[in-house]
C-alpha cells in the first residue's frame, strides 16, 4: 500500500483525533477498534491494556457516558509525528478537563503527553502502542 508522507500524516492525526473522541463520548468499543491485534494502551495508574478485546473492556470501565455532554475532554496538540514505511511514532501534548464535581472548581485534571506507535494495517493506520505520561495533576 503506498501513500503519500501527508496522507500519512493526516491519517494518523485523524487515528489521535477518534481516540479523543471515543474516550470522551463513552464509546469503548470504538476504542478498542483504534489499536492493531497485538496493541496496547499504557495509561499508567489508570491501567495497562493489551489487545482490542481487553482495551475494549480496561476503557469502558473509565467511562463516563455523556450526559448531555461529555465529562472529560481530551485536548491532544502539537503532534510530532515520523513516518517510515508502514510504522510511524508520535509525541503528543495532552490536556484533560472533567467536569468538576461538587466542592472542585478546576477542570484541568492533567497535562502531559503520549507516546505512540503506530502500525499501517490493509484498513488504515492503528494504534501498536500508546503510552501516556501525565506530569502536572490538578484536582486529585
Amino acid at each position: 500500500m503506498t501513500s503519500s508522507y501527508g496522507d500519512d500524516v493526516a491519517a494518523i492525526i485523524r487515528l489521535r483525533s477518534e481516540y479523543s473522541w471515543a474516550y470522551d463520548n463513552g464509546d469503548a468499543a470504538t476504542f478498542g477498534a483504534l489499536f492493531a491485534e497485538d496493541g496496547e494502551c499504557n495509561l499508567g495508574d489508570w491501567g495497562v491494556f493489551a489487545g482490542p478485546a481487553a482495551i475494549t473492556a480496561g476503557i469502558a470501565g473509565q467511562l463516563v457516558a455523556p450526559d448531555p455532554a461529555p465529562a472529560c475532554l481530551h485536548h491532544a496538540t502539537t503532534p510530532r509525528i515520523e513516518v517510515d514505511g508502514d510504522s510511524a511514532e508520535g509525541t503528543w501534548y495532552v490536556t484533560v478537563y472533567h467536569q468538576p464535581r461538587e466542592g472542585d472548581v478546576h477542570p484541568v485534571r492533567f497535562v502531559g503527553r503520549y507516546f505512540d506507535t503506530y502500525t499501517r494495517k490493509p484498513d488504515g493506520w492503528k494504534f501498536a502502542s500508546v503510552r501516556l505520561d501525565p506530569y502536572w495533576f490538578a484536582g486529585y
